[in-house]
């Protein structure tokens, strides 16, 4: 249905990259896709780098730019963006980071400054000024 009226539907799993592309094969439909959640590979301890070109664009349809609350994204010593950022490049994956959680452990509350934090410091890995908006 989701085809039919074109739309894409994404789905969050926390299964690894192989079996993620083993249940959209069982679903057989282009309208569905993974919506790509950097917290689950890390806490399972998988490649996160590897998940991400394994799965590749054409199963992707969003990412969520997110790990567990103890640091904002600047300070996570679990995700390399620049490094996520190098292998989106060589995806040639453009669509939408989303960004939720990643919070100060000592600000949970504080939502301007965790989401400002996390927001400025992507745009400096991923906006540059040729698209700078």
């Amino acid at each position: 249905m989701a085809e039919e009226v074109g739309v894409i539907i994404g789905i969050e799993t926390s299964l690894d990259a192989a079996s993620e592309i083993e249940l959209l094969n069982e679903i057989n439909s282009p309208a569905i896709r993974i919506y790509y959640n950097f917290q689950n590979p890390l806490e399972a301890g998988r490649d996160i780098y590897a998940e991400l070109k394994l799965l590749g664009r054409e199963r992707i349809c969003q990412i969520h730019c997110t790990d567990t609350d103890e640091v904002t994204l600047p300070y996570n010593k679990r995700l390399d963006m620049h490094k996520i950022k190098n292998v989106l490049d060589e995806m040639e994956w453009s669509g939408w980071l989303i960004v939720e959680r990643s919070r100060d452990k000592n600000e949970p509350t504080d939502v301007k400054k965790n989401f400002g934090t996390n927001i400025k410091y992507l745009r400096t890995i991923f906006q540059t000024e040729s698209n700078d908006y």
